[in-house]
């Protein structure tokens, strides 16, 4: 039956047209920062196309590629599943969001500076767990470590209680004008970014619509974020 369709979407490409369906599959981490923009540009530049989108983490998004449940999906780059490919869309920076009470309100945020206690971390977010622990002074310092479920608490833990995290850059609009004065680069050579990419299965052959969703993200995010291959050629498959 997949091969019975793959006929249809080949004459389609062959026409140069970008229409039928997509299934598309997006992180719970990175949902949040694309999806409003993205579903309002995509349904604007491609009306011909039948979008439906789901939130899945990435074990549940790599199942349903390979069952042909989804055509592509939006997560945090390095999973590595047989038969799946991986495309690197973009890459995010973090920045450190400290309480208005901690002295660390420095112009240069140096991660030298963090003590491991006083840090809140996301517990389902393991490119945010990453990041953060890879420039703490020492992973085993400190009394203890909170864990909570979203960005937003964080946020707003800190702001009560003190401490700081780290967000993605792309989460700084969201925030209020007193909350901005919180935040501060992350200066050095550290692993201070996570990398966003796009998985399809390896027989794939849908390279329009693929790049239909690229035309579509290259409106919102960053120039200077896109991977440059990406941004100067598209994909080919």
């Amino acid at each position: 039956m997949n091969e019975t369709e793959r006929i249809a979407e080949l004459v389609r490409e062959e026409k140069g047209v970008v229409s039928g369906s997509l299934n598309l599959s997006v992180g719970p981490t990175i949902a949040p920062y694309i999806l409003p923009k993205f579903i309002k540009t995509y349904t604007g530049m491609f009306p011909q196309v039948k979008l439906s989108i789901v939130e899945l983490k990435a074990e549940a998004m790599l199942n349903n590629l390979q069952t042909g449940m989804l055509d592509s999906g939006i997560a945090i780059s390095g999973h590595i599943h047989d038969g799946i490919l991986e495309i690197p869309l973009y890459t995010e920076p973090f920045w450190v969001y400290i309480a208005e009470s901690c002295w660390r309100r420095l112009p240069v945020f140096k991660p030298e500076n963090l003590e491991h206690e006083q840090m809140w971390i996301m517990k389902e977010s393991q490119c945010l767990r990453d990041s953060a622990f890879s420039f703490c002074k020492s992973r085993n310092i400190g009394k203890r470590i909170y864990e909570a479920g979203s960005i937003e608490t964080l946020i707003r833990i800190i702001d009560e209680n003190g401490g700081f995290t780290i967000i993605p850059e792309m989460h700084l609009p969201m925030l209020s004008d007193s909350q901005r004065e919180n935040v501060r680069r992350i200066e050095g050579d550290y692993l201070s970014q996570r990398r966003v990419s796009i998985y399809i299965r390896e027989d794939f052959i849908r390279e329009r619509i693929l790049n239909s969703i690229v035309d579509a993200l290259s409106v919102f995010v960053p120039k200077n974020m896109l991977e440059k291959r990406i941004n100067k050629y598209g994909i080919r498959l």
